[in-house]
């Protein structure tokens, strides 16, 4: 079977907790990345975020060989699952 995925990267599944804290209001959530790659990840949340939305990214490393991931993200989409929860698609605009 031929994959159709066009992404220029490989994304990796992960699940991992996340932190976005919105620049411009300071408004923090936290939630679960699914899946990320180098230059985007999916994050689900409780709460919507608007799309353009600007968010410092943070997800923690597991052990010490891998460095925590600190990012500025821009939120591409957001929409709400059948179970209430928030997927947000965000893409990753500078590493900390």
């Amino acid at each position: 079977m031929i994959n159709e995925d066009k992404r220029r990267f490989m994304r990796m599944s992960v699940d991992a907790v996340a932190q976005l804290r919105e620049l411009e209001s300071g408004k923090t959530h936290q939630g679960v990345c699914h899946d990320l790659s180098a230059t985007g990840l999916s994050v689900t949340i409780s709460d919507p975020v608007e799309a353009n939305t600007v968010v410092d990214i943070f997800i923690d490393s597991s052990g010490d060989m891998i460095q925590p991931l600190s990012a500025h993200a821009t939120v591409i989409r957001c929409s709400q699952e059948q179970d209430g929860q928030w997927i947000a698609g965000l893409e990753i605009t500078k590493f900390n």
